[in-house]
């Protein structure tokens, strides 16, 4: 099955004869790209009739930087979604297991399924991961083990400890292990582990980070995989030149040096989210503690629910689409539109 990234927002503010359309669906930033980026990508347009830096150089040498790990050690991608698929395509072939937290992200899937692999599922337990059982379903034949944290859409963190156990599990032959952080930069939990740290005793780890959310840059496209030198020079081997266009790169570099930008969104996002999460609370409506930009609130009625939201100018994803059937996927948005919302609900 085809991601469902649903339509297109103007369609769909179409649909709605002149309202005002807010979209609360796609985990999107609220506040949009710095004015930094707004500006260098400005600057930048006068050049698209030239190809871009195949290898997205100078964009890698500045996230070395920040990071502090090597250039070599760093490919960018055209979102995190295709450094899920390059992953796929560099390493499952047909035989191979890929163990996958179940539900989650959708091209996680997909990229077992286009390798010819084959998918094992590890249901959640309630709306965290469970490493308990995963560690279970390993075989010889398990070529990687996916993980989401925060997880989308559960919203639900791995924690330090037993995340450092499952590593440690796996033995001095491990298969890949893949962390999407694509959501760690809103997280506050002291138990959140940094992937990237943990690359220097892990080395069959690839981490994947993402501008879309924390920078605003989703309609660009812009993620990183950070992993050994040698796993980066696999994924290079199948990955498309010119795969990430001028002005992503040169909007992703401006983004890293507006610092004020990422915190007043990640501030933003972690006061609002709390302030949601006590509002949903008292109306009755549970949901697992968010460590993400977004919250998985169980809703009477979900559907009807997400249609009258809609109607109103407010699209939320029906949680029936993500594996969470009774569920609303909310993304914390700016406070006005959070209020409009909770009278809505």
């Amino acid at each position: 099955m085809p991601y469902a990234a649903g339509k297109a927002i103007e369609a769909l503010a179409a649909e709605l004869g002149g309202v005002d359309l807010v979209r609360l669906s796609a985990n999107e930033n609220p506040l949009g790209p710095a004015p930094r980026v707004v500006e260098a990508v400005r600057r930048e347009a006068a050049r698209i009739h030239l190809y871009p830096d195949s290898g997205s150089t100078a964009l890698r040498e500045a996230l070395a930087q920040r990071l502090g790990v090597g250039r070599d050690e760093l490919v960018v991608g055209n979102g995190a979604d295709e450094l899920i698929g390059l992953v796929a395509l560099a390493a499952f072939e047909p035989g191979d297991e890929v163990i996958v937290p179940h539900p989650s992200f959708e091209p996680y899937t997909t990229g077992v399924a286009l390798a010819g692999a084959t998918l094992v599922p590890s249901p959640l337990a309630g709306y965290e991961t469970d490493l308990e059982d995963m560690g279970r379903r390993l075989t010889p034949r398990t070529k990687a083990v996916i993980l989401c944290s925060p997880h989308n859409p559960a919203t639900t963190i791995v924690r330090r400890g037993p995340l450092g156990a499952f590593l440690a599990r796996l033995g001095a032959d491990p298969p890949l292990v893949v962390l999407d952080e694509a959501y760690g930069d809103f997280c506050d939990d002291p138990e959140y582990p940094d992937g990237i740290a943990l690359l220097r005793h892990h080395p069959r780890l690839i981490v994947l980070r993402t501008f879309s959310k924390i920078a605003g840059l989703a309609g660009l496209r812009v993620g990183y995989a950070v992993a050994r030198a040698e796993t980066i020079d696999r994924l290079n081997r199948v990955r498309a030149p010119y795969n990430v266009n001028r002005l992503a790169q040169v909007a992703a570099r401006a983004a890293l040096e507006d610092t004020e930008h990422w915190e007043r969104t990640r501030k933003l996002v972690i006061e609002e989210r709390a302030r949601l999460s006590a509002a949903l609370a008292r109306r009755g409506l549970a949901h697992p503690p968010s460590q993400a930009n977004f919250l998985l609130a169980r809703v009477p009625d979900a559907a009807a629910a997400c249609e009258r939201l809609f109607r109103a100018g407010i699209l939320v994803r029906d949680g029936a689409g993500v594996g969470f059937p009774g569920h609303l996927r909310i993304s914390v948005g700016l406070p006005a539109t959070n209020e409009r919302l909770l009278a809505l609900l």
